[in-house]
């Protein structure tokens, strides 16, 4: 399953809810991707955040949330907060893209998500670190996580 959400000072998804990832749905996106532009305004990802974590999850299906962007906000730590309340429910993967991109929010959103965080230079090609981030997205996050050790007194 899966979206696209536009944003910058609105955003804007183009299905209503996730949708099955099929030849149908997949050719809707590719069509759609190629036609976007940066027109949403300036960059504004903490209703858009908000906006993805207040659609329902699909039962049995892991939350992956890839952000794009290629400029900073200015309520970075906003949207990092926003992020770690969500994050037993989604891993996020970010892209910074050219110089603009603000590092506090692409590293921020991708600590605070569990995920990885990739940047895209001017003239770089995208495609290799977006395979890689779909390869980190389809392994299986690990949850719930306990360490006992009896040689050890103190972590201090």
């Amino acid at each position: 399953y899966f979206n696209i959400i536009g944003f910058g000072s609105s955003c804007k998804s183009l299905f209503p809810e996730t949708v099955p990832y099929d030849e149908q749905h997949l050719e809707t996106a590719v069509q759609h991707s190629q036609e976007m532009k940066a027109d949403l305004g300036g960059t504004e990802l903490l209703n858009p955040l908000k906006h993805i974590f207040e659609m329902k999850p699909r039962a049995g299906y892991a939350r992956q949330v890839f952000v794009l962007t290629d400029g900073s906000v200015s309520n970075t730590d906003a949207c990092i907060q926003e992020m770690k309340r969500n994050v037993e429910n989604a891993r996020c993967f970010t892209f910074g893209i050219g110089s603009g991109a603000s590092s506090a929010l692409v590293n921020g959103l991708a600590v605070a998500g569990n995920g990885a965080a990739e940047f895209v230079k001017e003239g770089e090609r995208m495609q290799p670190k977006v395979i890689r981030s779909l390869k980190r997205a389809l392994q299986p996050a690990v949850t719930d996580v306990s360490c006992f050790s009896r040689s050890l007194k103190s972590l201090k």
